[in-house]
């Protein structure tokens, strides 16, 4: 059992919701219709800015594009799903908790066009005088799989894409129950695949677009394969690494925060208990109650913004 009645009656109808990715891809609105919805509901200013030599990539700013720092948001959804309520819902209670947010669009296509996309959105940022220090890079699920891919590749180059380094560490790092790993033979995926939101043949299936079948499984792309001295000397001054106790990415989550850890990172690793995955995300998709997730994420938030 989660929370409450009520938080299992939700993750009961968000599983059913992705019964199948054909399924979730039907019911989902685009992520620009998305946006410009939420943020009209939440009077949040929002403009769109194509980001060049990306493939087509736009960056959703929310919030006073003036302000000191930023947040550089990949959102979740296997690579193959827009963006839904609960993420811009999300933003904005983190906006009212601190002093500015900022999301982003994925796009769908295959390894490595996002990251590629990620890449170009970065380097505009930089060339937009923000520094790297006021730059907090973060994202759930596979938009935490693309935040870390995008430190992968500050680290070590992924051949067709453009390098980028930077001349100091950025900000923070935030991973809300990232997906490292398309893996599913831990203990945790035989716990949690009734308590969690969807059925592991629908995160089979968004892997194998992702990546094609057969092909470009790799530390870039899928985290977890990578050894502990394959982080060492992340560029970021502060790392939060969230996931939910009742999550099928549990083992895989915490296996991989430990590496990041005994590679000498600044990272906080946090499980939270009667969670499930992105939990803080789907709170604000349904208004209950915020749960230690989110609590946890926006006390972060105020240390490094």
């Amino acid at each position: 059992m989660s929370r409450s009645i009520s938080h299992d009656q939700r993750n009961i109808a968000f599983r059913e919701a992705f019964f199948s990715a054909e399924h979730a891809k039907k019911r989902a609105q685009k992520t620009s219709v998305v946006v410009e919805a939420r943020a009209k509901d939440l009077g949040l200013e929002h403009q769109v800015e194509a980001v060049p030599d990306s493939r087509g990539a736009k960056l959703h700013w929310l919030g006073d594009r003036g302000s000191e720092k930023v947040i550089l948001y990949f959102h979740g959804g296997g690579y193959g799903l827009p963006a839904f309520d609960g993420h811009i819902l999300f933003l904005g209670q983190c906006l009212a908790r601190c002093a500015s947010a900022k999301g982003r669009k994925n796009v769908a296509t295959k390894f490595p066009g996002q990251l590629l996309q990620a890449t170009e959105a970065l380097r505009l940022l930089l060339s937009s005088d923000y520094k790297p220090s006021e730059i907090v890079v973060g994202g759930d699920s596979a938009g935490g799989n693309l935040s870390i891919a995008l430190i992968s590749h500050i680290l070590h180059p992924f051949v067709g894409i453009p390098s980028l380094s930077l001349e100091a560490p950025l900000g923070g790092l935030l991973l809300i129950s990232p997906w490292v790993s398309f893996g599913t033979e831990t203990q945790s995926f035989r716990d949690n695949e009734l308590r969690d939101i969807f059925p592991v043949s629908t995160m089979s299936q968004l892997a194998t677009e992702f990546v094609g079948k057969g092909g470009e499984r790799n530390n870039w792309s899928e985290p977890f394969l990578a050894s502990t001295s394959w982080w060492n000397n992340v560029p970021v001054r502060k790392i939060l690494n969230v996931w939910g106790a009742l999550e099928m990415f549990r083992d895989h989550i915490a296996t991989f925060g430990q590496r990041l850890q005994m590679a000498g990172n600044s990272i906080n690793n946090v499980e939270c208990p009667m969670q499930v995955h992105i939990d803080c995300i789907l709170d604000a998709q349904t208004g209950l109650e915020p749960g230690p997730m989110s609590v946890k994420i926006w006390e972060w938030l105020l240390e490094v913004l």
